[in-house]
């Protein structure tokens, strides 16, 4: 009789594992646990840029990340960590430069151009998932290392043609956003992302030279460095 009792209940725990497990992967939306790549590319959009970055704007964005989810009591956990690499190419806004920009000689410059700055970021943040049964809800936190590299402006003014160079900006960075995704065979996975970054990058200068002065404000000491991204991608589980 008692061997009879402890198989009953054996038998009924084991049922009520199978069904947690069946619950939960019900609101993962295909998510196991294990290691991710993700791969993503999209728009990045300045965001009240200040300084000589508000002479520059949305260009396209790529992002490699790492990301590792651990299994939970039932099926994969709520949190899971990454660790992220991007790179944003932002093309420059000549209208907003020749506004900005008075060159030495004197005059206003009429063209100019420029190859697209660079954008880095290096950063590390947990995603929280929300129990969906399709498309899985996650809130983004992170932080990181923001780094702006514009490149070399060339114009033109009725007093002759020249060049200008930007300061580069380097700091530290905070991120919130969100995602939708959705995994297939529990392998693969497609994603749609958008995240704020605001990057404390006031450690200098942001000033046009040689060969010109910025006006209207432009080039003001301690200005922050802040930006918007939109990406879709794809996830492909490792480990």
């Amino acid at each position: 009789m008692r061997s009879r009792l402890l198989l009953v209940v054996a038998t009924a725990l084991a049922t009520q594992v199978r069904v947690g497990h069946a619950q939960s992967d019900r609101l993962s939306g295909g998510l196991t646990d294990g290691d991710y790549i993700r791969l993503s590319a999209g728009v990045t959009t300045p965001v009240n840029p200040q300084g000589g970055f508000r002479d520059w704007k949305s260009g396209t964005g790529f992002n490699l990340a790492w990301e590792n989810w651990q299994a939970g009591d039932n099926g994969v956990g709520r949190l899971g960590i990454l660790f992220a690499f991007g790179y944003s190419a932002l093309a420059l806004d000549e209208s907003k430069f020749l506004t900005d920009f008075s060159p030495l000689s004197g005059g206003k410059a009429t063209t100019a151009s420029a190859s697209s700055g660079s954008l880095f970021e290096v950063s590390t943040g947990l995603h929280i998932r929300i129990p969906a049964p399709l498309l899985v809800p996650t809130v983004h936190f992170g932080f990181g290392y923001i780094g702006w590299r514009p490149k070399m402006i060339s114009y033109t003014a009725a007093s002759g043609s020249g060049t200008s160079k930007q300061q580069n900006r380097n700091g530290a960075e905070v991120s919130i956003g969100g995602a939708l995704e959705r995994d297939f065979a529990r392998r693969f996975g497609i994603f749609a992302e958008a995240d704020y970054v605001y990057g404390f990058t006031s450690l200098g200068q942001s000033s046009a030279t040689p060969g010109g002065i910025c006006a209207n404000n432009g080039c003001d000491v301690l200005k922050n460095t802040s930006v918007t991204t939109l990406r879709g991608g794809l996830s492909v589980k490792i480990k």
